[in-house]
């Protein structure tokens, strides 16, 4: 296996290419941008009930539904003889090869489909769902949390270009609490977990817009909107619930109290051990949240080819390439590894054939790689990448 690794990468020039790892939840529908998955149904789910809303780049992360699946999560990397390997079991033997020293600083690093049908809500009004309102504090083990949490970044990509062609409504996302709601008003919407959509209420929001993101940090509860997502997280996958999903309601209350117990407490005692373990307020509940945690783009270069611009922030760190028609862009190596995946358009990196339509669209790049890209469609070549973690 190793032998075929470093062959693989050797004939391409520093590039190996990767099979989609698609994963399925039970929690929120998408837009059928990455998948069929705008609605809980047959020809949808699959034998879990649940729908492939997320696509994992460069994963060696496993997914924890409560459903498990093995494997699920799982990048596998294409091998010059046309066998595959997950990214993971790559690393056993290749590790130098494939990352250098960033292996253990390797994020986790998904593209959410965020979306479905609009509901009707609680609140009076039709709606495409959200995510559910979470939090990422850490593992619950023993009925109490582990740290570190989970912290992530989220960068929102154009979405009116080829070959998605969506021309998006006012999208909002929630994140954070408004100021003026009390521990005790926030533990009663707790409460009322899949009986109505209060807790939705309580959150500040945010209008969408492309080529901007967020940094959300542990313990911070949010509910990321229905718009197309890139988001990048240190590479675990816990969770707590703090609502069901939106404008749909659990009858069954021997169901809705499995899943309070499975999805929102997971081990925790009740209520005030979520709000007083689980939630960060000094993060969750400011006034000025959007000027703490907002992130536009940040520009690196520009000009006549195209223009390279950093999208996450903080603890991660990302780029998006735009090389126009028949330009193309030279980068210098890295002593890290660069995932990336091609977000529009069709062209070649260090010769090698990609398209984000009919050809290889996932791609890691070692280290010690110089990088030169060429834009050989009509279209502007759109590529967005992630590195390892800051610190």
């Amino acid at each position: 296996m190793r032998a075929k690794i470093l062959e693989t990468f050797k004939t391409q020039k520093g590039i190996i290419f990767a099979e989609s790892a698609l994963v399925f939840r039970e929690t929120y529908t998408g837009r059928d941008i990455i998948a069929k998955n705008s609605r809980f149904e047959e020809g949808y789910a699959d034998v879990r009930g649940y729908v492939p809303v997320e696509w994992w780049v460069m994963s060696v992360t496993s997914a924890k539904n409560e459903l498990v699946k093995d494997g699920e999560g799982l990048t596998k990397l294409k091998l010059i003889d046309k066998s595959l390997v997950t990214l993971k079991d790559a690393l056993k033997v290749a590790e130098q090869e494939l990352m250098g020293s960033s292996a253990k600083r390797w994020p986790l690093t998904k593209l959410l489909d965020i979306g479905g049908e609009p509901k009707q809500t609680s609140f009076l009004k039709k709606e495409v769902p959200p995510i559910p309102p979470h939090l990422h504090a850490g593992e619950i083990v023993d009925g109490k949390v582990v740290p570190p949490g989970k912290r992530e970044a989220y960068f929102f990509p154009p979405l009116d270009i080829e070959p998605y062609n969506k021309k998006m409504e006012k999208v909002i996302t929630r994140l954070g609490i408004k100021t003026n709601i009390s521990a005790e008003e926030f533990k009663g919407k707790l409460k009322n977990f899949g009986k109505d959509d209060s807790m939705y209420e309580i959150f500040q929001e945010h209008v969408v817009a492309p080529y901007e993101g967020w940094t959300i940090f542990e313990g911070i509860l949010h509910a990321p909107g229905p718009w197309l997502t890139f988001e990048i997280q240190f590479p675990q996958d816990d969770f707590n619930l703090a609502a069901w999903r939106l404008g749909e309601r659990i009858h069954d209350e021997n169901e809705r109290k499995e899943k309070y117990s499975s999805l929102v407490l997971k081990g925790l005692k009740g209520e005030e051990d979520f709000s007083d373990s689980l939630v960060d307020w000094s993060k969750t509940q400011i006034e000025d949240f959007k000027e703490k945690f907002h992130r536009p783009i940040k520009m690196l270069e520009s000009g006549s080819w195209g223009r390279r611009y950093r999208i996450f922030f903080d603890s991660f760190y990302g780029e998006g390439w735009e090389i126009k028609s028949g330009n193309s862009l030279q980068l210098n190596k890295k002593d890290n590894p660069i995932a990336a995946i091609v977000w529009s358009g069709a062209g070649e990196v260090n010769s090698q054939l990609i398209s984000a339509e009919n050809g290889e669209k996932e791609f890691l790049i070692v280290p010690n790689t110089q990088i030169i890209i060429k834009n050989s469609g009509k279209k502007t070549l759109m590529i967005f990448t992630v590195e390892p973690l800051v610190e």
